[in-house]
Protein backbone atom coordinates (compact mmCIF):
# COMPACT_ATOMS: atom_id res chain seq x y z
CA UNK A 1 0.00 0.00 0.00
CA UNK A 2 1.26 3.17 -0.76
CA UNK A 3 0.43 4.74 2.68
CA UNK A 4 2.91 3.12 5.12
CA UNK A 5 1.63 4.44 8.30
CA UNK A 6 -0.14 7.69 9.69
CA UNK A 7 1.97 9.90 12.25
CA UNK A 8 -0.78 11.99 14.69
CA UNK A 9 -0.89 14.21 17.34
CA UNK A 10 -1.23 17.27 19.26
CA UNK A 11 0.14 20.74 18.04
CA UNK A 12 3.86 21.29 19.50
CA UNK A 13 3.85 17.27 20.19
CA UNK A 14 6.75 16.60 18.24
CA UNK A 15 6.14 15.49 14.93
CA UNK A 16 8.10 17.56 12.47
CA UNK A 17 11.52 15.84 13.53
CA UNK A 18 10.29 12.29 14.09
CA UNK A 19 8.51 12.56 10.08
CA UNK A 20 10.99 13.92 8.57
CA UNK A 21 13.41 11.48 9.99
CA UNK A 22 11.17 8.15 8.93
CA UNK A 23 10.53 9.78 5.39
CA UNK A 24 14.09 9.76 4.79
CA UNK A 25 14.39 6.31 6.04
CA UNK A 26 11.73 4.90 4.13
CA UNK A 27 12.11 6.75 0.99
CA UNK A 28 8.84 8.20 1.25
CA UNK A 29 6.87 11.39 0.96
CA UNK A 30 4.38 13.25 3.36
CA UNK A 31 1.50 13.93 2.89
CA UNK A 32 0.32 16.82 5.70
CA UNK A 33 -2.85 16.17 7.43
CA UNK A 34 -3.39 19.61 8.73
CA UNK A 35 -6.62 21.99 7.73
CA UNK A 36 -3.92 24.86 8.62
CA UNK A 37 -1.12 24.54 6.61
CA UNK A 38 -2.43 24.22 3.65
CA UNK A 39 -2.68 27.93 2.54
CA UNK A 40 -0.47 30.08 1.21
CA UNK A 41 1.26 32.81 3.42
CA UNK A 42 0.35 31.89 6.33
CA UNK A 43 3.25 30.19 7.58
CA UNK A 44 4.89 30.53 10.48
CA UNK A 45 1.83 30.41 12.82
CA UNK A 46 0.53 27.29 11.37
CA UNK A 47 4.27 25.97 11.77
CA UNK A 48 4.46 24.63 7.96
CA UNK A 49 7.47 23.53 7.34
CA UNK A 50 10.66 25.11 6.44
CA UNK A 51 11.62 25.60 2.88
CA UNK A 52 14.85 23.40 3.73
CA UNK A 53 12.23 20.92 5.27
CA UNK A 54 10.51 20.81 2.20
CA UNK A 55 13.81 20.31 -0.16
CA UNK A 56 15.02 17.14 2.25
CA UNK A 57 11.56 15.24 1.96
CA UNK A 58 8.98 16.02 -0.42
CA UNK A 59 5.65 17.75 0.77
CA UNK A 60 2.30 17.52 -0.13
CA UNK A 61 -1.21 19.61 0.29
CA UNK A 62 1.04 22.05 2.33
CA UNK A 63 1.50 25.77 1.16
CA UNK A 64 -1.15 25.47 -1.88
CA UNK A 65 -4.40 26.96 -1.04
CA UNK A 66 -5.36 30.39 -1.63
CA UNK A 67 -5.96 31.90 2.15
CA UNK A 68 -9.31 32.92 0.50
CA UNK A 69 -10.58 30.14 -0.38
CA UNK A 70 -12.69 27.28 1.49
CA UNK A 71 -11.06 23.53 2.09
CA UNK A 72 -13.13 20.35 3.30
CA UNK A 73 -12.33 16.53 4.38
CA UNK A 74 -13.68 15.76 1.23
CA UNK A 75 -11.53 17.75 -0.84
CA UNK A 76 -8.49 16.44 1.19
CA UNK A 77 -9.86 12.88 0.46
CA UNK A 78 -10.10 13.45 -3.15
CA UNK A 79 -6.99 15.34 -2.89
CA UNK A 80 -5.02 12.24 -1.99
CA UNK A 81 -6.26 9.88 -3.68
CA UNK A 82 -5.05 11.85 -6.42
CA UNK A 83 -1.74 12.26 -4.94
CA UNK A 84 -1.70 8.31 -4.37
CA UNK A 85 -3.13 7.30 -7.98
CA UNK A 86 -0.64 9.72 -9.94
CA UNK A 87 2.21 7.83 -7.96
CA UNK A 88 1.46 4.64 -8.00
CA UNK A 89 5.40 3.62 -7.28
CA UNK A 90 6.20 5.62 -4.21
CA UNK A 91 5.50 5.21 -0.40
CA UNK A 92 3.47 8.28 1.42
CA UNK A 93 3.15 8.96 5.21
CA UNK A 94 0.66 10.92 6.29
CA UNK A 95 1.37 13.68 9.25
CA UNK A 96 -0.78 15.77 11.36
CA UNK A 97 -3.50 16.82 13.80
CA UNK A 98 -6.30 17.36 11.86
CA UNK A 99 -8.35 14.42 13.01
CA UNK A 100 -11.43 14.83 11.07
CA UNK A 101 -9.38 14.48 7.82
CA UNK A 102 -7.62 11.49 9.02
CA UNK A 103 -11.15 10.07 9.76
CA UNK A 104 -12.92 10.66 6.72
CA UNK A 105 -10.12 9.18 4.63
CA UNK A 106 -10.05 5.55 6.74
CA UNK A 107 -13.80 5.32 7.77
CA UNK A 108 -14.85 7.07 4.08
CA UNK A 109 -17.15 10.47 3.99
CA UNK A 110 -20.36 10.95 5.45
CA UNK A 111 -23.80 11.16 2.98
CA UNK A 112 -24.23 14.79 3.56
CA UNK A 113 -27.06 15.96 1.55
CA UNK A 114 -26.81 19.42 -1.07
CA UNK A 115 -27.85 21.99 1.23
CA UNK A 116 -30.51 24.78 -1.10
CA UNK A 117 -28.99 28.06 -1.75
CA UNK A 118 -31.37 30.16 -0.13
CA UNK A 119 -30.55 28.33 3.46
CA UNK A 120 -27.05 29.29 2.55
CA UNK A 121 -27.55 32.84 2.02
CA UNK A 122 -30.63 33.07 5.21
CA UNK A 123 -27.63 31.65 7.64
CA UNK A 124 -25.11 34.34 6.09
CA UNK A 125 -27.38 36.90 6.22
CA UNK A 126 -28.02 35.94 10.00
CA UNK A 127 -24.18 35.95 10.65
CA UNK A 128 -23.80 39.65 9.40
CA UNK A 129 -26.70 40.63 11.33
CA UNK A 130 -26.57 38.49 14.90
CA UNK A 131 -22.79 37.51 14.41
CA UNK A 132 -21.06 33.95 15.17
CA UNK A 133 -21.70 33.79 18.90
CA UNK A 134 -25.48 33.98 18.21
CA UNK A 135 -25.32 30.98 15.29
CA UNK A 136 -22.79 28.94 17.76
CA UNK A 137 -25.75 29.12 19.96
CA UNK A 138 -28.43 27.68 17.83
CA UNK A 139 -25.98 25.19 16.54
CA UNK A 140 -25.25 24.58 20.27
CA UNK A 141 -29.27 24.09 20.78
CA UNK A 142 -30.28 21.85 17.33
CA UNK A 143 -26.82 19.64 17.92
CA UNK A 144 -24.60 19.57 20.68
CA UNK A 145 -23.33 16.33 20.04
CA UNK A 146 -21.88 17.70 16.92
CA UNK A 147 -21.04 21.34 18.39
CA UNK A 148 -18.85 19.35 21.37
CA UNK A 149 -15.86 18.72 18.59
CA UNK A 150 -16.31 22.19 17.17
CA UNK A 151 -15.09 25.46 18.12
CA UNK A 152 -16.83 29.06 18.76
CA UNK A 153 -14.96 30.05 16.01
CA UNK A 154 -15.29 27.80 13.72
CA UNK A 155 -17.37 29.57 10.57
CA UNK A 156 -17.34 27.26 8.62
CA UNK A 157 -18.18 24.06 10.44
CA UNK A 158 -20.66 26.15 12.92
CA UNK A 159 -22.77 27.28 9.27
CA UNK A 160 -22.96 23.51 8.36
CA UNK A 161 -24.57 22.07 11.43
CA UNK A 162 -27.35 24.93 11.13
CA UNK A 163 -26.87 24.08 7.29
CA UNK A 164 -27.57 20.45 7.68
CA UNK A 165 -30.80 20.46 10.38
CA UNK A 166 -32.38 23.33 8.26
CA UNK A 167 -32.55 21.15 5.04
CA UNK A 168 -33.31 18.04 6.58
CA UNK A 169 -34.77 18.83 10.16
CA UNK A 170 -31.79 15.70 11.18
CA UNK A 171 -28.61 16.18 13.29
CA UNK A 172 -25.31 16.13 11.74
CA UNK A 173 -24.04 14.09 14.44
CA UNK A 174 -26.64 11.14 13.38
CA UNK A 175 -25.68 11.88 9.47
CA UNK A 176 -22.34 11.01 10.27
CA UNK A 177 -23.01 7.85 11.18
CA UNK A 178 -23.17 6.60 7.12
CA UNK A 179 -20.07 7.20 5.60
CA UNK A 180 -19.08 5.48 2.06
CA UNK A 181 -15.83 5.83 -0.12
CA UNK A 182 -12.81 4.99 3.21
CA UNK A 183 -9.52 3.79 2.20
CA UNK A 184 -10.26 1.16 5.06
CA UNK A 185 -7.54 0.54 8.19
CA UNK A 186 -4.10 2.91 8.26
CA UNK A 187 -1.94 1.95 10.67
CA UNK A 188 -1.89 5.07 13.26
CA UNK A 189 0.49 5.87 15.76
CA UNK A 190 -0.55 8.67 18.15
CA UNK A 191 2.54 10.75 19.69
CA UNK A 192 1.87 11.60 22.69
CA UNK A 193 3.53 13.78 25.76
CA UNK A 194 2.41 14.46 29.36
CA UNK A 195 0.37 17.03 29.65
CA UNK A 196 3.01 19.23 31.52
CA UNK A 197 5.78 18.77 28.78
CA UNK A 198 3.36 18.99 26.18
CA UNK A 199 2.32 23.02 27.03
CA UNK A 200 5.62 23.50 28.19
CA UNK A 201 6.85 22.95 24.48
CA UNK A 202 3.78 25.08 23.27
CA UNK A 203 4.45 27.57 24.96
CA UNK A 204 8.40 27.94 24.03
CA UNK A 205 7.23 27.38 20.18
CA UNK A 206 4.68 30.52 20.85
CA UNK A 207 7.39 32.44 21.99
CA UNK A 208 9.82 31.23 19.29
CA UNK A 209 7.12 32.10 16.55
CA UNK A 210 7.11 35.56 17.65
CA UNK A 211 11.03 35.72 17.41
CA UNK A 212 10.92 34.28 13.73
CA UNK A 213 8.88 37.31 12.90
CA UNK A 214 5.10 36.39 12.54
CA UNK A 215 3.57 39.56 13.69
CA UNK A 216 5.49 40.96 10.76
CA UNK A 217 3.78 38.18 8.71
CA UNK A 218 0.64 39.30 10.00
CA UNK A 219 1.26 42.69 9.19
CA UNK A 220 1.74 42.05 5.81
CA UNK A 221 -0.92 39.66 5.43
CA UNK A 222 -3.59 42.12 6.72
CA UNK A 223 -2.71 44.71 3.72
CA UNK A 224 -3.51 41.55 1.28
CA UNK A 225 -6.48 39.40 2.33
CA UNK A 226 -9.95 39.94 3.75
CA UNK A 227 -10.81 39.47 7.50
CA UNK A 228 -13.36 37.26 6.37
CA UNK A 229 -10.65 35.42 4.29
CA UNK A 230 -10.98 31.28 5.79
CA UNK A 231 -7.19 31.15 6.37
CA UNK A 232 -7.58 33.75 9.22
CA UNK A 233 -9.54 31.34 11.41
CA UNK A 234 -5.91 29.90 12.19
CA UNK A 235 -5.15 30.15 15.66
CA UNK A 236 -3.51 33.11 16.93
CA UNK A 237 -3.81 35.26 13.33
CA UNK A 238 -6.81 37.59 14.51
CA UNK A 239 -5.01 37.80 17.57
CA UNK A 240 -1.72 39.45 17.12
CA UNK A 241 -4.03 42.06 14.55
CA UNK A 242 -4.43 43.30 18.13
CA UNK A 243 -1.09 44.38 18.78
CA UNK A 244 -0.98 46.03 15.40
CA UNK A 245 -3.80 47.79 16.27
CA UNK A 246 -2.44 49.08 20.05
CA UNK A 247 -5.31 47.49 21.18
CA UNK A 248 -3.45 45.32 23.72
CA UNK A 249 0.37 44.37 24.19
CA UNK A 250 2.14 41.74 22.78
CA UNK A 251 2.88 40.13 25.90
CA UNK A 252 -0.96 39.88 26.72
CA UNK A 253 -1.42 38.41 23.33
CA UNK A 254 1.38 36.15 23.41
CA UNK A 255 -0.31 34.97 26.77
CA UNK A 256 -3.54 34.33 25.07
CA UNK A 257 -2.27 32.79 22.25
CA UNK A 258 -0.31 30.33 24.48
CA UNK A 259 -3.41 29.43 26.33
CA UNK A 260 -5.58 29.26 23.54
CA UNK A 261 -3.16 26.64 21.96
CA UNK A 262 -2.94 24.61 25.08
CA UNK A 263 -6.56 24.20 24.72
CA UNK A 264 -6.69 23.63 21.12
CA UNK A 265 -3.90 20.16 22.44
CA UNK A 266 -6.27 19.77 24.88
CA UNK A 267 -8.79 19.10 22.21
CA UNK A 268 -7.14 17.44 19.68
CA UNK A 269 -6.03 14.97 22.30
CA UNK A 270 -9.09 14.14 23.48
CA UNK A 271 -10.31 13.61 19.48
CA UNK A 272 -7.59 11.34 18.98
CA UNK A 273 -7.84 8.97 22.31
CA UNK A 274 -11.50 8.19 21.26
CA UNK A 275 -12.27 8.77 17.63
CA UNK A 276 -8.96 7.01 15.72
CA UNK A 277 -7.34 3.66 16.28
CA UNK A 278 -4.16 4.56 16.58
CA UNK A 279 -0.96 2.79 18.62
CA UNK A 280 0.19 5.27 21.00
CA UNK A 281 3.77 6.38 21.42
CA UNK A 282 5.48 8.32 24.37
CA UNK A 283 7.58 10.48 22.66
CA UNK A 284 9.31 11.62 26.17
CA UNK A 285 10.94 8.39 26.18
CA UNK A 286 12.97 9.31 23.21
CA UNK A 287 12.80 9.88 19.68
CA UNK A 288 15.08 7.34 19.03
CA UNK A 289 12.33 4.94 20.32
CA UNK A 290 10.22 6.11 19.20
CA UNK A 291 11.47 5.47 15.59
CA UNK A 292 12.72 2.38 16.31
CA UNK A 293 9.04 0.99 17.58
CA UNK A 294 7.73 2.58 13.87
CA UNK A 295 10.57 1.42 11.62
CA UNK A 296 10.07 -2.41 13.68
CA UNK A 297 6.24 -2.14 12.49
CA UNK A 298 7.26 -1.66 8.97
CA UNK A 299 10.00 -4.70 8.97
CA UNK A 300 7.83 -7.07 10.19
Amino acid sequence: MPIQFALVGATGVGKTNLSLSLAEKCKAEIICVDSRQLYKDFCIGTAQPTKMEMEKVTHHLVHFLSPEESYSAGQFCKDVRQIIEANPEKNFILVGGTGLYLQSLILGLPQIPTIDEKIKFQLNELLKKEGLMSLCQKAQEVDPVAMERISENDVQRIMRVLEVYMQTGERLSSIRTERLGGFGSIKTFFLDRPRDALYARINQRVEQMIQDGWLEEVALLQTKFSLTAPAWQSLGYKELLEVLNHKKTLSAIIDLIQKETRHFAKRQLTWFNHQIEAEKIDLSEGEFLAEKKILDYLHS
